[in-house]
């Protein structure tokens, strides 16, 4: 394995390389590789930005040349042999570069091996948020806080959630892992004083949102090692991203492993672990019986 790989940026922003160097260090202690990022010293790989009316005129040229060329965009379905999407994220990066690694050792390989996914573990007592959902941890209405005082009220019997938090206190809620103890069980009457003027949400949604934010780009233990999965209708949370809905129409046709519906969907395998991690959370997928879910499903 080539220990030092060269990135050579073209029309990349400087936040872009400034995220992708920050990463690259992190990402250095999960590879064999040292990697640098240069826009003016000649690369073992080419990052064009695409979406850059420059870089994609330049695209057409480089791309035909002999030295690996990556296309970076906000398009998921860049037809690239080699794409990292925007924004940069951690689990991409490290699946681009194996890709690049395999590729190097099979020169002339008009297809890439793709690498195991990676998958995630729990803990017996602190989960993500996501996972106590789709557990039902909670059968009475609970309360739970950040440190900066954003609630979250969950009701799983009537299927309904409330939150007065902001998009982005919300999403660091969802991302975090906690005990069973975390949620503070509500009486009628803390339920209605805490709700008061709070929309009232379907908790379906709520399980979607913290299925997506369970982690990047690794699968749930009850979706990997060659689980077929399938889909009895398209979810109405995956209609407004498209790749989302070509995968659940994917699987509505029959049942798939997650390998397989990457490659039948061409999408990124990061937006099909979050799709079908998604899709787990709500309790939308089929799982082949021949290969139950976990004990804990």
């Amino acid at each position: 394995m080539t220990e030092l790989l060269r990135f050579q940026a073209h029309h990349v922003s400087d936040k872009d390389i400034r995220v992708l160097r920050s990463l690259l260090g992190l990402a250095g202690s999960q590879t064999d590789l040292r990697v640098t990022v240069s826009e003016d010293d000649e690369g073992d790989v080419l990052l064009v930005d695409v979406d850059d009316v420059d870089g994609a005129e330049a695209w057409a040229s480089l791309n035909r040349g002999a030295v690996p060329v990556v296309a970076l965009s906000k398009q998921r379905e860049f037809p690239a042999r080699f794409l990292l999407t925007k924004p940069i994220r951690s689990q991409p990066l490290i699946q681009l570069l194996s890709d690049l690694t395999l590729a190097g050792d099979e020169p002339g390989a008009d297809t890439v091996s793709a690498p195991a996914w990676a998958v995630m573990s729990f803990g017996d007592a602190v989960l993500p948020l996501a996972e106590h959902l789709r557990r039902h941890t909670w059968g009475s209405p609970v309360l739970l806080h950040d440190e900066g005082g954003a609630e979250l009220i969950v009701d799983a019997g009537s299927g309904a959630w409330y939150s007065g938090a902001s998009d982005r206190e919300l999403a660091a809620m969802l991302a975090r892992t906690l005990p069973a103890s975390a949620g503070r069980t509500l009486s009628s009457v803390e339920l209605i004083d805490h709700t008061n003027g709070l929309e009232q949400k379907n908790l379906t949604h709520l399980k979607w949102r913290a299925g997506l934010a369970l982690t990047e780009g690794a699968l749930h233990p009850d979706l990997a090692g060659g689980v077929r999965l399938m889909l009895p209708q398209v979810p109405l949370q995956a209609l407004s991203d498209t790749a989302f809905s070509r995968q659940a129409r994917l699987l509505i046709r029959g049942p798939m492993t997650a390998d397989e519906l990457a490659e039948e969907s061409r999408a990124d395998r990061t937006d099909v672990a979050c799709f079908l991690n998604a899709c787990h959370a709500c309790g939308f997928l089929l799982i082949d019986a021949a290969r139950p879910a976990s004990a804990n499903g």
